[in-house]
Parts: C-alpha cells; sequence; structure tokens
C-alpha cells in the first residue's frame, strides 16, 4: 500500500488530536533515605484509586491511565493520579528513575507482589528465569491508537483493502514494522537510564551510556526469543510457538518493544485483530512529575504519524533487525554523542 500517497490525498484528516494515547507508568515505592519500602500497598488505596496497579514487586506500582483524544489529555490524566498516589503514600515516595535504587542483599528480600496464586505464579516464573533484580527497571508504555475518524477516512480513500479490519491491520503493522526500525531515535533522545545502582543484578557499565534499560542488559526476554511482525498472522504464531516451546511461559511475557494488542488478550488479537500499540522504550523522565512531559508526548504523537507515512522494504523482520541494531549502538553510547 502506498501510505505516503494515501496521506498527502488526505492530508485534511492529520493533525495532533489523531493518536489517542493511554499511559502506563511504572515505579518503586521508597522510603525518605531512598530504600525500597517494607510496606505492603494498602488494598483500600488500590480500591480507591483507579489506575493503580502492582507490577512485578509490591513496591513496584504501575499507574494507569484510560486512552486520551491528545498528547495533553492523556498527560494531564497521568499527572493526576500521580499526585493522587504521592499524597496517599506519604511519607513513602516513588522513585523517579528507571533503574531501580540500591535493593537487598538477598533476593528473598525483594517482595513479590501480593495478587491472586495465578498472578503471583506468574511472577515467580519470572523471578527464576531473569531474577528478581531485573524485573526492578521501570518505564513508561504508551498504548496508541488512531482515531476513528482517520482510519475510517483512509480505508474509505483506498482501494487496496476490501475489509477495514485487514486495513487496520496492515495500518498498525505498518506503524509497529517502522517504530522498530527507528526507535533507536527516541533512545538518543529520551534516554535516561545511564548508571545501575548496587546490587541491581545488572553489570554496571564502565562510563555512562544513554540507556542501559534499553540495551541488550536491561530489560529483554532470553535469547532465542524471536517475534516476526511481517503480518499479524506471524506475529500471532511465532508468539505462541515461544510459549509452546518453553521459551516463554505466556504470551504476556513478551518483552518486544512494541505489542500488537486487543482489549481482548491476545487470542482475541489473533482472531479479531489489531486495535492498538503498545510501546514499550521509553525511560522514566526524572525532572517531570509524572515520568513523562509534553513535549515527549508531543513529539510521539507525530512519530508515530510518521512511521505510518515512512516506507517499509519488503523484508520487514531484516528492517527491524537492523533497527535493533542501530538502537543497540545508540543505547550503549556515552550521553554526550
Amino acid at each position: 500500500m502506498e501510505w505516503q500517497q494515501l496521506l498527502m490525498e488526505n492530508t485534511a484528516l492529520i493533525n495532533a488530536q489523531v493518536v489517542q494515547i493511554g499511559l502506563e507508568r511504572e515505579g518503586q515505592r521508597v522510603t525518605v533515605t531512598g530504600h525500597l519500602a517494607d510496606t505492603a500497598l494498602s488494598p483500600t488505596l488500590i480500591s480507591e484509586l483507579s489506575g493503580l496497579q502492582r507490577d512485578f514487586a509490591e513496591t513496584q506500582l504501575e499507574l494507569v491511565t484510560q486512552p486520551q483524544a491528545s498528547a495533553v489529555a492523556a498527560l494531564h490524566a497521568l499527572t493526576m493520579l500521580t499526585q493522587q498516589v504521592r499524597q496517599r503514600l506519604l511519607p513513602e515516595l516513588i522513585w523517579p528513575l528507571s533503574m531501580p535504587p540500591t535493593l537487598p542483599r538477598e533476593d528473598r528480600d525483594i517482595p513479590i507482589a501480593k495478587l491472586d496464586a495465578a498472578a503471583v505464579a506468574y511472577r515467580q516464573g519470572l523471578a527464576h528465569r531473569y531474577g528478581r533484580r531485573r524485573q526492578m527497571l521501570s518505564g513508561v508504555h504508551c498504548n496508541v491508537s488512531l482515531a476513528a475518524s482517520l482510519m475510517m477516512g483512509l480505508y474509505q480513500a483506498q482501494t487496496d483493502s476490501r475489509d477495514f479490519t485487514t486495513f487496520q491491520n496492515h495500518c498498525y503493522l505498518h506503524i509497529a514494522q517502522n517504530y522498530l526500525h527507528y526507535r533507536w531515535l527516541l533512545t538518543y533522545l529520551y534516554g535516561c537510564s545511564p548508571r545501575c545502582w548496587p546490587q541491581s543484578g545488572l553489570t554496571p557499565p564502565a562510563q555512562p551510556v544513554r540507556s542501559l534499560r534499553n540495551s541488550s542488559s536491561g530489560y529483554t526476554n532470553r535469547p532465542g526469543v524471536a517475534v516476526s511482525y511481517a503480518s499479524l498472522n506471524d506475529y500471532c504464531q511465532t508468539l505462541q510457538a515461544a510459549v509452546d516451546n518453553g521459551k516463554l511461559s505466556a504470551t504476556k511475557e513478551f518483552y518486544g518493544q512494541v505489542r500488537l494488542r486487543h482489549a481482548g488478550g491476545h487470542s482475541q488479537l489473533c482472531q479479531d485483530g489489531i486495535q492498538y500499540l503498545e510501546l514499550r522504550n521509553l525511560d522514566l523522565n526524572p525532572w517531570a512529575g509524572a515520568g513523562i512531559d509534553l513535549s515527549q508526548l508531543t513529539c510521539l504523537t507525530w512519530f508515530v504519524l510518521l512511521m505510518l507515512w515512512l516506507p517499509v522494504p519488503a523484508s520487514t523482520d531484516n528492517w527491524i533487525q537492523a533497527g535493533q541494531r542501530a538502537n543497540e549502538q545508540v543505547a550503549i553510547e556515552t550521553p554526550c554523542k
């Protein structure tokens, strides 16, 4: 499909409001001295604050917003939730960095989140495969979708796809393929995990780097997990094969920097198509109260649209692998470059 021509012929549909954004911000609860909190997260607090969840550890918060119609609205929703959580946590604080603070010497002193039995068992499996320390890295995930006005307008203007769901899948796959190729630019601009604290479980770099979290030493699956983005069918089949072969315990264990998503879960994704993309590569911004600021979200909005505009070569898997190599190079460079 000639995306550039299609977009050029329909520029009236494109503006900063056509990328809808939902945010997931992770962060560790710490004491005023910068150590992990030794308290359990109050069930009352979780029930009272919609959007407050726990990630891997009992100390690891996840603040989740509903999809919003613009970058401004998305940031406002996350900022309001963050402020509410901060006020209720006092005197505890939310650690502002992607790399965790100094962790306990013993792994058993990093408490797995107190959830139901199935969720605890899943996290125990992660702890066994990756170590508890690796799971303590935090970041910002951006769930992005294109507004119905843009998607339907482009669908009605094109002639390649007779089925709307097929067109929508092509659209999101095209963005995902280019995003994985060009994400090195976001690592260059916004990488902010130059070092790790003592007892992090990671090998400290000899000198500061741009983004330890986004490097091969950061938050990644074990070697051998290869998921194809050539088509939705390839994505579903290769991801399920990784589970069937024991390389992943579940599809949600896939730590790719872009996940194809459906609100109904993986099976619904494979059956009914892509509803949105989960972009998982942004480090926490320690200078922003919400962990991300408006300039970043505005940049991301137009970056996503640029990914739809730019062409993708026929060999998408090679295209993505080239992007992975470029991102690794940028991630481990010294920040002054």
